[in-house]
């Protein structure tokens, strides 16, 4: 692998004619990321610097050197393991998935407006999850780039695609994620925004081109043959936007002979329709007034989800579905709604004339989620059994969700629920299987609402904890009484870190996954109580356990034949000639081990850091 002073040596700038010839119009700025407006996950915490969407502000902390580092940005999944995980969620509407799906996004914003001519992202750590660019106009969005996931190898790099010339200025990207294809957390240090000022833009002040420090001559410019061929996805066909068609904006009576097609009964029509997407079943309605109304029957519209075109629904598309929702019963709005697309009292309209049935709703990442909504869910949602409103902030009125009954799933991941309430909530629901409140920092005594599980809450499957500093071993023991327990996320809940002879209360559980991270008090002799009483064990993180030794995972390894993923990350006792050892002898584990370049430089990993500062 290359020094990092082998790659600042080789990062070296060549202008050609081209470019200089812009660069002496005076117009072309460089521009680092000046503020990150939202995000879908991350594994900082909210308290914390360290591997936080923040981290993407300014130019490169560590570029171009490789590794593990805090000072970058980084998302909470990786590979494949989540989606094995018995927490998994399965899509609303299968068939309306992208064909290349998004798992998490950031949004960032620039000082400068221009017209982008190249967007870079420095990657640092498993490159290769970036999927798509998009810019922010005046209230829409235009797709910059799209492309496939990919793994690309143990090295850093500035990403760089051709990407579609706009015309209009931005000043707001957003990135969107696949993980799929990595093999350990990715992570990014920077995102550089290239592109020229609008006319009237005065001149930036002591503008620095970045680019002499990073570029190589190399880096690909647009290409509008790629690009057309790249951007020919059905999103963005001359059609009408998604969901926008009605009966009465078709005046003809006949459309293109259908053939044989014709002779079929509305009933399979509507049997072969089902298995449409929302673009496909909107295209349907345009061919003639007899597929219009078949297209637009309701019994097609039980299950519907958006988030795959959450940059072009804005509020009307909810005025228009209502009039074809009256069977509705599972709803993905998340990530709609940005910047005012959608506002609040459209969604509780929505709610109080379609939503009696529903049972399924995910708002996950939605600002337009607010008090009014939370009410509107309450009061026109009896029956609803999954609830997902992560990354929602703003509310105050969570109290009111104690009013549900049936809940089985709940996913209040990152947002500002309190104690009260989330007890209220747990108590409310005693057939809960799924939950999320990992990262609510308003949660003040996290044992109560684990303690308020372990009493009521006996089918309860997953629950995930995530950074919840205020869970000790008196909450984790109160889980022991759920016996069906598959999957357990104490990872960074670092009061219970002290010790871990808790573990043992699980023993009786049927635990599948359980991630430790960062519980420093846990020892061989704490695992050796629990191991040989989960023999379906698939999922173990102890990522930053230093006192585990080479013994126990040994041990662990020829123990839990269902053994899939270990990742022994910033264990001290542990070293890499070891874990190479253990993937050849157990090639069907996936053992997983941070890295980090020895740059004296850089600071230590927070792993290493003292508990208070993280």
């Amino acid at each position: 692998m290359q020094s990092a002073s082998d790659i600042i040596s080789s990062l070296l700038w060549f202008k050609d004619d081209g470019y200089q010839e812009e660069e002496n119009n005076a117009q072309i700025i460089e521009q680092f990321v000046q503020n990150v407006e939202d995000f879908s996950s991350q594994y900082g915490s909210e308290i914390s610097v360290s591997y936080t969407a923040f981290n993407l502000r300014g130019p490169p902390s560590n570029f171009p050197d490789y590794g593990d580092y805090p000072q970058a940005f980084v998302m909470r999944t990786y590979g494949k393991w989540w989606d094995e995980a018995p927490s998994v969620q399965e899509d609303y509407m299968p068939q309306n998935s992208r064909a290349i799906p998004s798992q998490d996004y950031v949004e960032v914003s620039f000082e400068r407006s221009v017209y982008p001519l190249e967007v870079a992202i420095f990657e640092t750590y498993n490159p290769g999850a970036l999927v798509r660019i998009w810019a922010l106009g005046t209230g829409a969005w235009f797709l910059l780039w799209e492309g496939e996931p990919e793994y690309a190898g143990d090295k850093p790099r500035i990403f760089s695609p051709p990407i579609k010339q706009i015309n209009f200025p931005t000043r707001v990207l957003r990135l969107e994620f696949n993980h799929r294809l990595l093999p350990y957390y990715t992570e990014l240090d920077a995102v550089l925004l290239r592109g020229k000022e609008p006319a009237n833009e005065s001149k930036m002040k002591n503008n620095f081109a970045y680019s002499t420090l990073f570029y190589k001559k190399t880096q690909p410019q647009p290409q509008n043959g790629l690009l057309n061929k790249v951007m020919a996805s059905n999103l963005h066909e001359k059609v009408v936007p998604p969901m926008l068609v009605s009966q009465k904006e078709l005046p003809f009576d006949t459309g293109p002979p259908l053939g044989d097609f014709q002779r079929l009964p509305d009933e399979t029509i509507l049997t072969i329709m089902r298995y449409l997407d929302m673009q496909s079943l909107n295209r349907c309605a345009q061919v003639n007034r007899h597929f219009n109304r078949l297209a637009l029957d309701s019994i097609l519209y039980r299950c519907i989800d958006l988030r795959p075109y959450w940059h072009c629904v804005r509020s009307q598309v909810l005025s228009i579905l209502a009039t074809r929702c009256k069977f509705l019963q599972k709803l993905d709005l998340s990530w709609c709604g940005s910047h005012c697309m959608i506002q609040s009292h459209y969604v509780t309209k929505f709610l109080k004339q379609n939503c009696s049935e529903l049972t399924h709703l995910r708002m996950n990442c939605c600002e337009f989620v607010d008090n009014s909504v939370l009410i509107s869910i309450v009061d026109s949602c009896a029956y609803l059994q999954e609830l997902c409103l992560r990354s929602v902030i703003g509310c105050s009125d969570w109290i009111y969700l104690s009013v549900l009954k049936h809940l089985r799933r709940l996913d209040l991941y990152r947002t500002d629920i309190g104690t009260t309430a989330a007890v209220a909530v747990v108590r409310a629901n005693p057939h809960l299987r799924h939950v999320n409140v990992g990262s609510c920092k308003m949660i003040s005594s996290m044992d109560e609402v684990a303690i308020a599980l372990g009493a009521n809450c006996p089918n309860l499957i997953s629950v995930d904890f995530w950074k919840s500093y205020s869970l000790t071993a008196v909450g984790i023991r109160a889980l022991g009484n759920c016996k069906m327990l598959q999957e357990l996320d104490v990872g960074w809940c670092l009061q219970a870190g002290s010790s871990g002879e808790w573990l043992s209360c699980l023993a009786g559980t049927e635990l599948r996954k359980l991630f430790l991270g960062a519980l420093r008090g846990v020892c061989d002799r704490d695992l050796r109580a629990l191991i040989p009483r989960t023999p379906n064990l698939a999922q173990l993180d102890l990522l930053g356990v230093r006192a585990v030794t080479p013994d126990i995972c040994t041990y662990i390894l020829a123990r839990c034949q269902e053994l899939r993923l270990l990742d022994v990350s910033f264990c001290d006792q542990i070293l890499e000639s070891q874990v190479n050892e253990w993937r050849l002898q157990y090639p069907h584990v996936s053992i997983k081990r941070s890295f980090q370049s020895a740059n004296l430089s850089a600071p230590p990993s927070p792993m290493f850091l003292a508990p208070s500062l993280e």
